[in-house]
């Protein structure tokens, strides 16, 4: 798996630099695999539209047609929205994505842990049905489980990192490069630490977690064929293995061309 994303990154080396170069849209990756099977490679294409519900349909530029499905997780994409807001300049909108992002951590850890605990899926959405519109209550609960299940608190964003994102949310404080980077290396640190103690702790049921959100994917797919799930490669993936340590903030922003 770690080849494949290895691959995966190279095909969109160059196109990522353009981007970068040129100001384009923020666009995900899709890989017809059609097209791949022809060339005996990975066949790299664009949409412009980023999806909540990971499910893309058209045809490639070759006139396939596709029904792909992404197994990324929302807090994911979010970062990765982010690291493309800094690229085009927008700020406010990187500390904003960054944030949510941390957000939708704190959710997909609580299904985590939920599972580890053998919590009903029924009963968890209870749960979650009561804490989902406040984001202090998420942060709260999983803190909270997060310290049950393993005897210390987890890493979360420091006072003055929450305050800064309060003051460009809540105040429409105009945030420079240096306080949208540190907002971006807490809220790097935060999620990394927290995939790694999951994945070592925990891995089956990271796997569970992810498997629900491609079987949700799933299902709405109906009967269209041809059909495929596919690893889009972002800066941050649960699936990669960095039980040995993750890279570091500055290096993550290097791939993307930005300067710390």
């Amino acid at each position: 798996m770690r080849d494949r994303l290895r691959c995966l990154r190279n095909a969109i080396g160059s196109n990522r630099k353009a981007r970068v170069k040129w100001g384009l849209p923020m666009r995900i990756n899709i890989i017809c695999p059609q097209c791949s099977q022809a060339t005996g490679g990975y066949a790299v294409f664009h949409v412009e539209e980023i999806r909540e519900d990971g499910l893309y349909t058209g045809k490639c530029p070759n006139g396939h047609d596709l029904l792909v499905g992404t197994q990324t997780l929302p807090h994911e994409m979010l970062f990765e929205i982010a690291l493309n807001a800094i690229v085009d300049g927008y700020r406010r909108e990187a500390i904003s994505s960054f944030s949510s992002s941390v957000e939708r951590f704190y959710e997909f850890s609580l299904r985590v842990l939920a599972k580890h605990h053998k919590v009903d899926a029924g009963v968890f959405s209870q749960a979650w049905n009561i804490v989902n519109r406040q984001s202090e209550r998420q942060l709260g609960a999983f803190v909270f489980l997060y310290t049950a299940s393993f005897g210390e608190p987890p890493v979360t964003i420091n006072t003055k990192m929450v305050e800064l994102r309060n003051n460009v949310i809540h105040k429409g404080a105009l945030p420079n490069n240096d306080d949208v980077l540190k907002f971006g290396a807490s809220a790097y640190d935060v999620i990394q630490n927290g995939i790694k103690k999951l994945r070592d702790a925990c891995i089956d049921d990271v796997n569970a977690a992810l498997g629900d959100r491609v079987t949700e994917i799933s299902s709405k797919m109906g009967s269209q064929y041809p059909r495929s799930f596919q690893v889009t490669p972002t800066a941050l993936n649960v699936i990669e293995d960095i039980s040995a340590g993750y890279k570091s903030f500055n290096d993550v922003i290097a791939c993307y061309r930005i300067s710390g």
